[in-house]
């Protein structure tokens, strides 16, 4: 079985959908603090980890 990669250049721009999206969806839907702290959180985890991750792919291209 093959094991699916999520390329490391999405990480960073699905981190920002998620930190912006439950303000954007505040307008038309109350979103409780609770999930807009969670997806923030996460959102924020995941441009970390895509910086990161770019990061090491870019040391082990260099070293190559």
């Amino acid at each position: 079985m093959k094991k699916l990669r999520f390329p490391e250049r999405l990480w960073i721009p699905i981190g920002l959908l998620l930190v912006t999206v439950p303000f954007l969806v505040n307008d038309w839907v109350h979103v409780p603090d609770f999930v807009r702290g969670s997806l923030m959180g996460l959102g924020i985890g995941m441009e970390i980890m895509g910086m990161i991750k770019l990061k090491k792919k870019q040391k082990a291209d260099a070293s190559c």
